[in-house]
């Protein structure tokens, strides 16, 4: 038995990851103006630049059924059983959407991250592990579940216009935050769906340091095997002192990406995401 690991684009992974881990990834879909195209075709800083010059919003969408079925076909014809990662039902119908195409069969699971960009990546490497190790299909998929809750996906926004033209706050919550200089954190719930965090006052680099440093903290048992940090745009100097902090924590990797447009878009530029499991060492024996 042959078990394909599948995600959308929004699982945040470099080429070379994808490659290294066996990740097959479909694109979802990016509106900036007339223009139309999967969401590799564009940069952050095209869309960004687009919207801060014209005022506006671009607009982004899910891998639709037809191409979910093709590409669960596709994988059929190497594969005997597919694992399918999705981000969060709480933010787009990427999982209802392939649960349609998975149409049923039982050689095919879908499963809901309740988060998205590194908190898919975690418990995608997770299922590589037991995978490799030789766990069965169903074993696989019942304790990448048993984690889910474990992941701690957030990030730290720097601006609020982004999510103001989104719909997602208010004009009176973007102005108020500006005004105070607040940089507010943002995490995904046990429903996968965001919730405002702590709110950080100051420059970029303080604040940024400043949550990653409350992250840490906050959650005392840590998987330490690996840490990620996404990104939408980023100076590479805060990166790396940042990356120092949870390297000094005892993290063995921390793998740093950029974020895809459909994930980096609607929370603006100079955004940074930490995700890790926070349950301990599990460390996984061979079948």
């Amino acid at each position: 038995m042959s078990i394909a690991i599948s995600a959308e684009s929004t699982i945040d992974l470099r080429k070379e990851d994808l490659e290294k881990y066996d990740i097959h990834t479909l694109h979802f879909h990016v509106q900036k103006g007339d223009e139309e195209g999967f969401d590799d075709k564009f940069t952050n800083q095209d869309l960004f630049s687009f919207t801060l010059r014209t005022g506006v919003l671009c607009h982004t969408s899910a891998c639709n059924i037809g191409e979910l079925e093709r590409h669960f076909a596709e994988l059929s014809k190497t594969y005997t059983k597919i694992i399918h990662f999705t981000i969060s039902s709480g933010l787009s119908s990427g999982y209802s959407n392939a649960v349609a195409a998975a149409s049923g069969n039982p050689n095919i699971v879908v499963i809901d991250s309740h988060c998205t960009s590194g908190g898919i990546a975690l418990q995608a490497l997770y299922a590589r592990e037991l995978i490799d190790a030789g766990y069965p299909f169903e074993e696989v998929v019942s304790r990448v579940l048993e984690r889910r809750d474990a992941v701690q996906c957030s990030f730290q926004l720097d601006r609020l216009d982004f999510l103001y033209k989104g719909g997602r706050c208010t004009k009176l919550v973007m102005f108020a935050a500006n005004l105070l200089k607040l940089k507010p954190e943002i995490l995904c719930d046990k429903e996968g769906k965001f919730a405002v965090g702590k709110k950080f006052r100051g420059v970029l680099e303080k604040c940024v340091l400043a949550y990653v440093d409350d992250m840490l903290s906050t959650h005392p048992c840590l998987d330490k095997k690996i840490c990620f940090f996404d990104y939408s745009t980023m100076d590479p100097a805060i990166l790396e002192r940042a990356k120092a902090k949870v390297l000094a924590a005892g993290f063995k990797e921390v793998n740093v990406c950029q974020a895809s447009p459909t994930n980096s878009f609607h929370a603006g530029p100079n955004v940074l995401g930490i995700q890790f499991y926070a349950d301990g060492d599990h460390p996984v024996a061979a079948k």
